[in-house]
């Protein structure tokens, strides 16, 4: 099989395509009809898992189904944005209300439901010639993904486009057409952003929800920030995007799911089944990892299984992950500090434990109590992002009754220290129980490194970054009025103040203790943490 022969990422797929290798799970159709709905979505999962591909499923089913349903499917990537490095916000705000634009009259025109000379034309230009306005917003938004190349040139910014007129643009399409409402599917809606971009982009987000408008925008986990003014218990719903490998079918679908790109591997795969097992069980549910490493495999045998689980989940993985520190500098502690908790204390402690004689150790969650450091939390967020981690539930209840956050880890990662890991990964299936977990308490010795964000030693960049957040007032922060109140009373009356005291130093308010001032000062980390990196 030549490695070019199995497609690895959505966009080089036709919707054809889509329809072809689509291989659909009880939580699949779930997903899928959700963003078929009006509601408000935000698709979250690691690099791989299908994100892209189920709002390519969507959009396929809408277009099958307009002629009934009358819901225009409008699909959005925002893969290509050039404006990462630009020191105007407002070039990134019209740059994207013009490419939404452009795409809703796109797709509108090829259904027939937008004809020239259209009051919606004029709504959407600001009165521009009819004929004039897709030209004149694609334009627009190519002038501004190239305006950061020389960010001092002047440049028209201002594309006459706010939120509010294209509700009104798309409420008098639907008016005018007998379009019941458009579905937005934004692809790649925010980690090609730096994070203020993204805050501005779910701020549109919010402000866009209408009767006759729903936006779905498919997001990473940990690298993905939401801001102050969109709060996902009321702006959306939120779905995880994760293949259940202890589901009774997930090896068929996964064996599927490759058989359905390339017919010939068939053969091979069933001559080969437990070599295939243990790679889609490493891949931990992520189609692409398992479509890289079955092709990287190729002829699929033993051996080279060996060799790619060793070369993927040893080495390339960790280097992507690392790659992070490069684009987010102001997480880089926090980054490094993820690789080094995982190797060392995660799999380190997993493998003592599997080297012990009648006593393999079989565990493959981790279990963080629900008041560990707020950074630590953050690291465990951005190793989800790389699918070196899932998160697998929340307020989980541990030994003496303690709550906290489950994680699975990447099976491969798990296995691939092994000198066998096609072995040691079928070993692992069947005996791999969710109740089963590694636990890190709020206060482990791990921790001690990142467990307090120490402004003062952060460089200037750093210290701009989250400057404003700095001076937010106590009672801006989600603490009790008891909390708020007794921080006032020692003085810890801004975030600053509070990061610049430590535990003990909230401990001196009456009736504090280590749970409350860990909560108070988790607030107030978690209030800067996201503007680390701008």
């Amino acid at each position: 099989m030549s490695k070019n022969e199995l497609q690895f990422r959505t966009e080089d797929l036709t919707l054809e395509d889509v329809g072809k290798f689509f291989v659909e799970t009880e939580f699949d159709r779930q997903t899928i009809d959700v963003l078929k709905s009006k509601k408000t979505v935000v698709l979250q999962g690691a690099r791989g898992v299908g994100k892209s591909f189920l709002l390519k499923v969507a959009q396929k089913e809408m277009d099958e189904e307009f002629s009934s349903s009358k819901t225009l499917a409008v699909y959005v990537t925002f893969n290509k944005a050039g404006l990462l490095q630009t020191s105007d916000p407002e070039r990134f705000k019209h740059w994207m209300l013009a490419k939404i634009c452009n795409r809703i009259i796109r797709e509108a025109r090829k259904k027939g439901v937008l004809q020239n000379k259209s009051s919606v034309f004029a709504t959407l230009s600001s009165g521009a010639d009819d004929e004039a306005i897709a030209s004149r917003l694609e334009t627009l938004w190519t002038s501004l993904e190239d305006a950061w190349k020389n960010d001092s040139a002047p440049l028209e910014t201002d594309s006459g486009i706010d939120p509010e007129m294209i509700k009104d643009a798309v409420e008098d399409l639907c008016d005018q057409s007998g379009v019941r409402r458009i579905a937005l599917l934004i692809d790649e809606a925010a980690h090609v952003f730096i994070p203020e971009q993204q805050r501005q982009f779910f701020t549109v987000m919010r402000d866009l929800r209408s009767p006759y408008l729903s936006v779905k925008a498919a997001v990473y986990p940990g690298v993905t920030y939401f801001g102050d003014s969109f709060q996902m218990s009321h702006d959306a719903e939120l779905i995880n995007v994760n293949r259940n490998i202890l589901d009774s079918g997930y090896l068929a679908s996964m064996r599927e799911i490759v058989i359905r790109q390339d017919s010939t591997l068939e053969k091979t795969i069933n001559r080969n089944g437990a070599v295939f097992d243990a790679l889609a069980f490493a891949s931990s549910g992520n189609p692409r990892t398992l479509l890289k490493t079955v092709s990287a495999a190729s002829p699929l045998n033993t051996s080279n299984a060996q060799r790619v689980m060793k070369e993927y989940y040893r080495d390339t993985i960790w280097s992507e992950h690392s790659a992070l520190a490069d684009r987010y500098v102001g997480h880089r502690a926090v980054i490094y500090w993820g690789i080094e908790f995982i190797q060392q204390e995660v799999i380190g402690t997993l493998r003592k434990g599997s080297r012990q004689a009648g006593d393999p150790d079989k565990r493959v969650f981790l279990w963080i109590h629900r008041d560990a450091p707020a950074a630590v939390k953050e690291a465990l967020r951005l190793l989800c992002y790389s699918g070196i981690l899932h998160e697998a539930g929340t307020w989980v209840v541990a030994t003496r009754g303690l709550t906290g956050t489950r994680y699975m880890l990447n099976i491969g990662t798990r296995t691939a220290p092994d000198a066998d890991p096609v072995s040691a990964t079928n070993q692992l299936r069947g005996s791999i129980s969710i109740k089963r977990f590694v636990e890190f308490g709020a206060n482990h010795d791990a921790y001690e490194s990142i467990a307090k964000l120490d402004v003062e030693k952060m460089d200037e960049v750093q210290q701009e970054y989250i400057k404003s957040q700095l001076d937010r007032s106590v009672d801006l922060l989600d603490l009790t009025a008891f909390a708020r109140k007794k921080c006032k009373e020692l003085g810890y009356d801004t975030v600053g103040k509070i990061l610049a005291a430590s535990e003990t130093d909230l401990q001196k308010g009456k009736y504090v203790g280590p749970v409350r001032s860990r909560r108070v000062m988790n607030t107030a980390t978690a209030a800067v943490m996201e503007y680390l990196s701008g």
